[in-house]
C-alpha cells in the first residue's frame, strides 16, 4: 500500500532527545515504512507554547538540522517539513523566509494558546492578529499551505475569509463524534471540502472519543464516516499524531496503519481507503502551487 500522513511529532522528539528519526521505540521510524509501496511523511517541528521568540526560533533552527542531517533520499519514501506553531516567526514576517528555503510544505499557524497570530484551540474567542493576516498573505504567495488545526474557532473564520488558496486542518477530527474544541464542526469541515482543502484524521485517543479510556480503530471509523457522509471523499486523509499524542491500546504506531487501511477497505471501499491513506494527500500537495 501506498501511506501519506500529514503530521507526526516525531521531529520534535529527535530533536530535544538527541535521537534518531529511525528508532523503532518510536511509533515512526525509517524503517517501519519500508513494507509500503511509497511513503510521504510530514514531519512537524512542534513548537510549544512555552517557548516564544529566540527559544522558539532556536528550536526551529536545531530541528532543521536534525532533519537535513538524517533525512533519506529514496525513490519510496518522501520526508518533508512542515512547521507547528507560527511562534518561530518571532512575530517577524521576514523569518519566513527560513520557511522557503527549507522548503517547509506547511505552517499550523497556533498551537494551543495565544501567539503573535491570534487564538489557539485553547483561546477561543482570539482571532486573526494583522500581523496574522499579514503571515497568511506571504505563506500563500510563497506555496507554503495555512494549516487550522489548533486555531480557535474565530481564527478559524478570519482566515477562511481571507485565505486565497485552500487551507488544511492536518491533523484534526470530528467535533460532531467527539465534542473537543480541537475537532472540526460541520461547518468548519465543510467550508475546508469547498475550498478543496484536506483534513487529517487524527489517532489521539482525547480526540477519538469523550471517553478517551474507551477509544479505539472503531471510534476513528466513526469520524471517517461522519465526513464521508459530508461529502469527504475527496477531503480526507491520516494526520495520525504519531510520537505526539497517546494513542489507543489497538494502534502501535506505523506497523499498525496496514490492519487500519484494510479495516477502512471492508468498510468504506478500497477506492476511498486508497484516497484517505494517500491520493488525496498527494493530489492536494502536488497540485497546491497551481491553486
Amino acid at each position: 500500500m501506498r501511506y501519506f500522513d500529514l503530521h507526526c511529532d516525531t521531529l520534535y522528539k529527535a530533536t530535544v532527545e538527541r535521537s534518531s528519526l529511525n528508532d523503532d521505540k518510536n511509533h515512526v521510524s525509517i524503517d517501519k515504512a519500508k513494507d509500503f509501496c511509497e511513503w510521504h511523511q510530514m514531519f512537524a517541528i512542534w513548537i510549544p507554547d512555552t517557548l516564544r521568540k529566540q527559544s522558539a526560533l532556536n528550536l526551529f533552527c536545531d530541528a532543521v538540522k536534525v532533519f537535513d542531517k538524517q533525512k533519506v533520499f529514496d525513490d519510496k519514501i518522501k520526508m518533508h517539513l512542515s512547521v507547528e506553531n507560527a511562534s518561530m516567526l518571532c512575530g517577524d514576517i521576514d523569518n519566513i523566509e527560513l520557511l522557503i528555503d527549507n522548503n517547509v510544505r506547511y505552517v499550523t499557524l497556533t498551537w494551543n494558546a495565544e501567539n503573535e497570530l491570534g487564538g489557539g484551540s485553547q483561546a477561543q474567542g482570539i482571532g486573526l492578529t494583522d500581523f496574522g493576516k499579514e503571515v497568511v498573505r506571504k505563506l500563500e504567495e510563497n506555496n507554503i499551505a495555512v494549516d487550522l488545526s489548533h486555531a480557535s474557532d474565530k481564527l478559524f473564520f478570519d482566515v477562511v475569509n481571507i485565505a486565497e488558496k485552500p487551507v488544511i486542518a492536518t491533523h484534526s477530527n470530528s467535533r460532531a463524534v467527539a465534542d473537543v474544541k480541537r475537532n472540526l464542526t460541520d461547518e468548519q469541515f465543510k467550508i475546508i471540502r469547498d475550498m478543496r482543502g484536506v483534513v487529517g484524521l487524527n489517532f489521539y485517543k482525547g480526540f477519538l472519543n469523550n471517553d478517551e479510556n474507551k477509544a479505539n480503530i472503531e471510534d476513528l471509523l466513526r469520524h471517517a464516516d461522519h465526513f464521508l457522509n459530508l461529502g469527504g471523499e475527496d477531503v480526507l486523509c491520516i494526520g495520525a499524531d504519531f510520537d505526539g499524542a497517546d494513542m489507543p491500546e489497538d494502534i502501535k504506531g506505523m506497523e499498525s496503519i496496514s490492519s487500519i487501511y484494510q479495516r477502512f477497505c471492508k468498510e468504506f471501499s478500497v477506492k476511498i481507503a486508497k484516497k484517505i491513506f494517500y491520493d488525496n494527500a498527494n493530489f492536494y500537495f502536488t497540485n497546491f502551487d497551481n491553486n
